[in-house]
């Protein structure tokens, strides 16, 4: 097997491994668009999650994400920091704090769509319409087939 960009090269036919590098790439891609946002992994969720819910709680936002508050807590308050949260009291409640998004946070994620409109012809390069058309469907065959299987969490 050779190596390349990171990902070992596996036998013809192989679907599984070029996928999972494949994922690898991109997920790296998107890390760096976000970077240059200023922002760290997993930071764009709690972005896009502020932004589409202005005044958000912390409790609805750890519950949204999937995570402990104290951790949805630590991310905050770097992205406070940062520049992209601002933390206000809630006007009938003031134990509860709500978020909301600075223009900072409001023009992050068109800067990351456009990178990541960019990968996307990046991916396409060399592939007709037909072919990239294809490409989808056959990766949405897969999607669903793993979706079907017993072992595997939606």
């Amino acid at each position: 097997m050779q190596k390349r960009n990171n990902c070992v090269a596996p036998p013809v036919g192989m679907i599984g491994p070029r996928v999972a590098c494949l994922s690898k790439m991109t997920k790296i891609a998107f890390n760096k668009a976000a970077a240059e946002q200023g922002l760290f992994s997993g930071q764009q969720d709690i972005l896009f999650l502020i932004n589409n819910n202005e005044g958000i709680s912390l409790g609805e936002l750890s519950k949204e994400l999937g995570v402990a508050v104290a951790t949805a807590s630590v991310s905050v308050k770097r992205m406070e920091k940062a520049g992209f949260i601002i933390k206000k009291a809630d006007e009938d409640d003031a134990r509860l704090t709500r978020l909301y998004p600075t223009e900072k946070a409001k023009q992050a994620p068109e800067n990351i769509r456009r990178k990541m409109d960019m990968l996307d012809d990046v991916l396409k390069k060399g592939m007709t319409e037909e072919e990239t058309h294809i490409l989808s469907k056959l990766l949405d065959r897969a999607i669903e087939n793993m979706k079907s299987e017993d072992n595997i969490d939606d």
